[in-house]
């Protein structure tokens, strides 16, 4: 059976209703609101916790390929969930529209660049064009911005928003991957106690202003509450979270995803500690306690309000200058 998914309005998250823990409302009120416009769509946002492990894979039209989706639209392209590959899977030739990230958690794709394998995090850009194979079962954590361009001799729909027809590689020069290692990427402390931060990437030469990010929490690491600027998507890759919004608390474990809606005024910790992936589309602002550096990793020239605690300083001499 495939998970449900509803296409909805204003840049809200698509959103699936299989797999979901969110306290306090019904599931399929919650899909429902997030459609709605005019007053019914004035509510708190909203914070969700999928657990799709245990969840039934999506077939996408191809033997070999599946997918656990929670959050999808076909219209922009936009997709989070599991992608799976049976040995020797094929995806097909196919042209990124948009940034799309494969975080490996186990096995590899090779295409005609190279090979990206478990701990390493798989990047596309708009334009990337290949075709990847894999030669040994392989789970990732797939987040898509932006639709996927197939031959018109392709059926299958591994990609949310795909497009079918024919097309060229514009610049060949220009290699299809870049492969991260997470483990190889500095750990920068902050100025929460107990939370360091690897910036893995930082959208440079991208068409939009965003942060990929690794958070490590010690145990009981508590961040303190925040307003978020704009979505904010997490895998947990390991340990505990407890998340705070708006009165209602949701807890998240090893393998589940969170979806974190746009002006959520969110707190999270951590009882055993915490290893996060975290794609966040805007910076955040802190609500209270001391000012700080932003959160998720949007460091910036000096003059933005952001780099002095959410508040422009009246002079470089004057500014309180946060460190770390």
């Amino acid at each position: 059976m495939d998970i449900a998914h509803d296409v909805t309005q204003d840049n809200q998250p698509t959103l699936t209703t299989e797999g979901r823990r969110q306290s306090g409302s019904d599931a399929g009120e919650a899909v429902a609101s997030t459609t709605q416009t005019g007053a019914a769509a004035l509510r708190d946002p909203r914070v969700y916790v999928f657990d799709v492990a245990e969840r039934p894979w999506q077939g996408v039209g191809k033997s070999g390929l599946a997918q656990k989706i929670v959050r999808r639209d076909d219209r922009t392209g936009h997709s989070f969930g599991f992608m799976s590959f049976d040995t020797l899977t094929r995806t097909g030739v196919h042209q990124h529209l948009g940034t799309a990230f494969s975080y490996f958690l186990a096995g590899s794709l090779t295409d005609y660049q190279g090979t990206t394998s478990a701990g390493q995090l798989g990047i596309n850009f708009a334009g990337s064009t290949h075709d990847a194979i894999a030669y040994q079962p392989t789970l990732t954590v797939g987040r898509m911005e932006g639709p996927v361009a197939y031959g018109a001799d392709v059926t299958h729909s591994l990609h949310a928003g795909n497009r079918h027809g024919n097309f060229e590689n514009a610049f060949p020069d220009h290699l299809p991957d870049l492969s991260v290692s997470l483990d190889a990427v500095q750990v920068s402390p902050t100025r929460v106690a107990g939370l360091a931060r690897r910036l893995v990437y930082d959208y440079a030469h991208a068409r939009t202003e965003r942060r990929m990010t690794q958070m490590l929490l010690l145990p009981g690491t508590v961040v303190p509450c925040h307003r978020l600027g704009a979505l904010v998507d997490m895998y947990v890759l390991a340990g505990d979270l407890q998340i705070a919004a708006h009165g209602t608390r949701h807890s998240a474990k090893t393998s589940d995803f969170v979806v974190m809606e746009p002006d959520a005024q969110v707190t999270f910790e951590t009882r055993y500690g915490a290893s996060l992936l975290v794609w966040a589309d805007g910076p955040s602002t802190w609500e209270d306690g001391p000012a700080a550096p932003e959160l998720y990793g949007f460091t910036a020239a000096h003059g933005d309000p952001l780099r002095f605690g959410n508040r422009a300083p009246t002079s470089f001499d004057q500014a309180d200058v946060p460190r770390g």
